[in-house]
C-alpha cells in the first residue's frame, strides 16, 4: 500500500486533474503481479485523440478501437502503464470493459437466448398446418400481436431502409435469405468482411445472429416469412462467442461508427453488457444512461438520426434486471410478452438507476419461429426475438413515412402501445399497434384551441387538429370531436362527426372552462386520439367597460352613456343583441329597460335619481342563447348641491355581507346645521357602534351630503361611514336584525338594517 499514497496526498489542484477512474480499478492496481486490462481511456474535450493514440503505441498498448464520437480508445494496457495514465491530464475518465457472455443453462441470468426445439406434436412444431396462413404458416403470430397485416398486405416491407444488424454472426449462405439485399457486412472479431461462421469460430456461434435476421428476412415457404425483406440490411459480427477469447464493448461502440459512415436507419441488436474480464461489472447505480459506452454511443446515435432497438435481458423476473445498452434514453429497449401479452418471466424489468421506466415496449418473445439452419425452423423464446420483431415494425413506418426521426418513431409507437394509459417497468407502454402507428405516426395533434395561451377572443371558437400524412389506404378518416365543461366529456355541448379537420362552434359557448377530444378512425380500422385537451377559458360574452368598478363609481351626470366591448361570435348564431336595464341597488326596481339593442353604447334618455345606487345590467343575446352580465359596483350619480332636506338613505348593500363586500354604506343629508348624532342600535334600542359624533365627525355638522366617498377616489362610499357588524369596543356582533338611527334637527328617523354575520 505504501507505493499509492501518492493517491492519497496529490495537492488537491492537481487531484482535480486527474482522470476518474472506474471504483474497482484500484483493487486490480494494489496486486503484486502486472497484468493486462481492457480499458476504455476516454479523453478531455480539448485533448487530440491522435496524439494520444502515438503516445499509448510507444507505451506498448495495444489500441483495439478509437471511438471519435466517444472521443474516446479503447485499449489493453499493462497494470505498470495504467498507473502512470491515472496521472495524466489530458484523460477525464477510464473505465474497464464489457463483454458479453453466453449462457451455459437455461436458468442462468445472461441475455442470450434458449433456442427451444419444439416437440413433434402436430401444431406445436414450425410447420405448416392446416388453416395456417399459407404464406406466413405459423410465423403469422407476430404479424397479428403486432398489428402487421394491414401494412405487409399492401406490400409494405422495409423497401428503401438501411437496417444494421449487431449479433454473434449470420449465415449468408442460407437460401433463405435469396434475394436479400446486403449493403455491407463486417466480422468486428477477425477485422474481416465474412460475417458467417470461419474455422475459427467455435461451430455454430452464427446460429443466434441467424435467428434474429430471419425475422426480418427470412422465407421458408409456408413455415416463416420475414417482416422486412425490402430493406437493406448491414450485418455486424460484434460478439465472439468462443470460449477463450473475450468480445468486448468495443466491437458495439465501432460498429455503430461504421453503419452510420455508411448509412444506416436502424441498429437491432439482441445483445447486452453487463459482467465484465476480471470479475468487473457495472453497479445498478451505473445503469443510469450515462456510464457505458455502448449506452453512450447508442443514445449518440440516435442524436445522429438512427433508430437504436435493443433488447432489455433475459434476467427477470426481478425488478431493476435491464443490461447495457437498454439503458439508454433514447434507445428503444425491448421485453418479451407471449402470444397472449402475458409477461414472459425471464423478460427484464426496470426502472433505470435515475428512475426512467424501461422496458420502453414489450414484443413477441415466447415461443417464436425462427431460422435455425438450412431449411430448419424452431420456436425459440427470448427478449433477443421480440427486438428484431420491434425493430423491423418500425422498418416499415420508415419505410412510409421516410422523415420519421427515432423519436418520432418511439412517440408513434407510445401512443399506440397496449399499456399507454400507464406505462409501468415490467411492460413499458406495452406492444405497439403498428398498423395505427404507421397510419397516425404522430397521433392526432390539437391545433386550436389549446390550453395555458389565455381566454379565447371568441365565444365560437374553431377547433382544428392535425393527423399529418394518411396512408392512401386507411383513407377516408373520419373525426369524433367532443367538448364538454367536464374532463370526463360526460356531458358534452358539442358530440359530432366529420371527415374535416376543423370544426366552427355553431353555438356560443358559455364562459368558463372547456375540455375537447378528437378521436381519428381510419378506414381500416385503426384509431388515434388527442387525448383530452383544456382546460381552455371561453371568455365573457362582452365586457362592460364603463361604471364596472368593483368599488363604486361616483359620477355627476344623470344621464351616463353605457359602453360594453363584445367577445367575437361566428354568425350564425350571431351577430349579438342586448338588453340593458338599471337597477336600484336598495329596492331592486328598474328605472331603465332597453330591448333589442345592436350598438355596444347606450345613453340614457332620462336621468338617473341623484343620491341614489343603481346597478346596470346587461343581457347579450346569440340565437336563442343568452349570457348575463352584471355590473361589479354601484353607480352614484351626487349632487353638488346643497341638500334642501334632511334625510337618512337605506343603507346598502342590504342584508350585508354581500356581493363580495363585507360593510355596508350609511350615507345620510344635514340640511341645517346643528347637533347630529348616528348610532347602530340593537332591537331592543341599546347602541352598539356610535358614528357621530366620534373620532372622524363633531357633534355639530354643517349642511351638507355625509357618506358618500370624494370624487376620484375610486369608490362610491366615505370608509369612515362604513359598518363592518362590529360594536365600538371592535367585538364582533352576532347576526341578526340592527337600526341604523339618524338624529339632527327636526329629524328622528331609523332604517332596519340586516346582518348575516361573519
Amino acid at each position: 500500500m505504501r507505493r499509492f499514497l501518492w493517491l492519497v496526498f496529490l495537492p488537491a489542484g492537481l487531484a482535480a486533474q486527474r482522470p476518474a477512474v472506474s471504483p474497482v480499478l484500484p483493487r486490480f492496481l494494489t496486486r503484486q503481479v502486472d497484468t493486462t486490462l481492457s480499458v476504455w481511456l476516454f479523453a478531455r474535450p480539448d485533448a487530440a485523440l491522435d496524439a494520444l493514440r502515438e503516445r499509448l503505441t510507444t507505451q506498448g498498448v495495444r489500441i483495439r478501437v478509437e471511438s471519435r464520437w466517444l472521443h474516446a480508445i479503447s485499449a489493453d494496457v499493462s497494470t505498470a502503464v495504467l498507473r502512470e495514465l491515472l496521472q495524466d491530464r489530458e484523460l477525464r475518465r477510464i473505465q474497464p470493459l464489457g463483454r458479453f457472455k453466453v449462457p451455459r443453462t437455461r436458468t442462468g441470468p445472461e441475455l442470450a437466448p434458449r433456442i427451444i426445439t419444439a416437440p413433434s406434436a402436430p401444431g406445436d412444431t414450425c410447420g405448416f398446418t392446416t388453416g395456417d396462413d399459407p404464406v406466413l404458416g405459423p410465423s403469422e403470430m407476430p404479424y397479428r400481436r403486432l398489428h402487421l397485416r394491414p401494412l405487409t398486405d399492401q406490400g409494405t416491407d422495409g423497401t428503401g431502409v438501411r437496417i444494421g444488424i449487431f449479433d454473434t454472426g449470420f449465415d449468408t449462405a442460407n437460401t433463405a435469405f435469396n434475394g436479400i439485399t446486403i449493403t455491407a457486412q463486417h466480422d468486428f472479431v477477425f477485422n474481416d468482411n465474412v460475417v458467417k461462421d470461419q474455422p475459427n469460430d467455435q461451430p455454430g456461434a452464427q446460429s443466434h445472429g441467424t435467428s434474429t435476421w430471419s425475422l426480418f428476412a427470412a422465407d421458408v415457404p409456408g413455415r416463416l416469412h420475414g417482416i422486412a425483406r425490402g430493406a437493406h440490411f448491414l450485418l455486424a459480427k460484434t460478439e465472439d462467442v468462443r470460449t477463450e477469447t473475450r468480445v468486448e464493448e468495443d466491437n458495439y461502440v465501432a460498429a455503430l461508427e461504421w453503419a452510420d459512415s455508411i448509412g444506416v436507419d436502424i441498429v437491432s441488436s439482441s445483445l447486452a453488457y453487463l459482467s465484465f474480464d476480471n470479475g468487473f461489472s457495472y453497479t445498478p447505480s451505473q445503469l443510469n444512461g450515462d456510464v457505458a459506452v455502448t449506452t453512450v454511443a447508442a443514445d449518440m446515435a440516435a442524436q445522429r438520426g438512427i433508430l437504436v432497438v435493443t433488447a432489455a435481458g433475459n434476467s427477470g423476473p426481478g425488478s431493476r434486471t435491464i443490461w447495457t445498452p437498454a439503458d439508454g434514453d433514447s434507445v428503444l429497449a425491448i421485453g418479451a410478452e407471449d402470444s397472449l401479452g402475458t409477461i414472459a418471466f425471464f423478460s427484464s424489468r426496470g426502472p433505470t438507476a435515475d428512475g426512467r421506466i424501461k422496458p420502453d415496449f414489450t414484443g413477441p418473445g415466447v415461443a417464436v419461429c425462427v431460422l435455425t439452419g438450412q431449411g430448419k425452423v424452431a420456436r425459440a423464446d427470448g427478449t433477443s426475438f421480440a427486438t428484431p420483431l420491434l425493430a423491423a415494425s418500425a422498418a416499415l413506418l420508415k419505410q412510409m413515412h421516410p422523415t420519421l426521426l427515432p423519436m418520432d418513431i418511439r412517440t408513434a409507437f407510445r401512443n399506440t402501445g397496449s399499456h399507454r394509459a400507464a406505462p409501468d417497468t415490467t411492460f413499458g407502454w406495452g406492444m405497439p399497434d403498428v398498423a395505427a402507428a404507421a397510419v397516425f405516426p404522430a397521433g392526432v395533434t390539437a391545433l386550436a384551441p389549446l390550453p395555458g395561451a389565455g381566454p379565447l377572443t371568441t365565444v365560437t371558437p374553431t377547433f382544428s387538429w392535425s393527423v399529418g400524412t394518411v396512408p392512401a389506404f386507411a383513407m377516408p378518416v373520419t373525426y369524433h370531436l367532443r367538448v364538454s365543461r367536464d374532463s370526463a366529456l360526460a356531458n358534452p355541448l358539442i358530440d359530432i362527426s366529420t371527415s374535416s379537420q376543423t370544426f366552427v362552434a355553431g353555438q356560443a359557448l358559455k364562459t368558463g372552462n372547456v375540455f375537447w377530444r378528437v378521436d381519428a378512425n381510419a378506414a381500416t380500422g385503426e384509431t388515434a386520439t388527442t387525448g383530452l385537451v383544456g382546460p381552455v377559458i371561453v371568455p365573457e360574452w362582452a365586457t362592460l367597460v364603463t361604471f364596472n368598478n368593483p368599488a363604486g363609481v361616483v359620477i355627476d351626470t344623470a344621464q351616463p352613456t353605457f359602453i360594453w366591448d363584445p367577445a367575437l361570435v361566428s354568425t350564425p348564431p350571431g351577430p349579438f343583441t342586448y338588453d340593458l336595464r338599471v337597477q336600484r341597488v336598495a329596492t331592486g326596481l328598474f328605472d331603465i329597460i332597453a330591448l333589442g339593442l345592436t350598438d355596444t353604447t347606450y345613453e340614457l334618455t332620462q336621468p338617473l335619481e341623484r343620491n341614489t345606487a343603481y346597478r346596470w345590467i346587461l343581457t347579450v343575446h346569440a340565437g336563442a342563447d343568452t349570457s348575463i352580465l352584471r355590473s361589479q359596483g354601484s353607480i352614484l350619480v351626487v349632487d353638488l348641491g346643497m341638500p334642501t332636506a334632511t334625510l337618512l338613505y337605506q343603507n346598502f348593500p342590504n342584508p350585508f355581507p354581500a356581493g363580495g363586500r363585507d360593510s355596508t354604506c350609511l350615507w345620510f343629508d344635514v340640511a341645517i346645521a346643528g347637533n347630529v348624532e348616528l348610532d347602530i342600535l340593537d332591537l331592543r334600542g341599546n347602541r352598539v357602534r356610535r358614528f357621530v359624533p366620534g373620532p372622524d365627525f363633531p357633534g355639530v355638522l354643517g349642511p351638507g351630503r355625509y357618506g358618500r366617498a370624494d370624487p376620484g377616489t375610486g369608490g362610491i362610499c366615505d370608509p369612515r361611514l362604513m359598518w363592518d357588524g362590529r360594536s365600538d369596543d371592535g367585538q364582533l356582533l352576532p347576526a341578526g336584525v340592527y337600526l341604523a338611527k339618524l338624529k339632527a334637527p327636526g329629524l328622528l328617523v331609523f332604517k332596519r338594517i340586516v346582518f348575516r354575520g361573519k
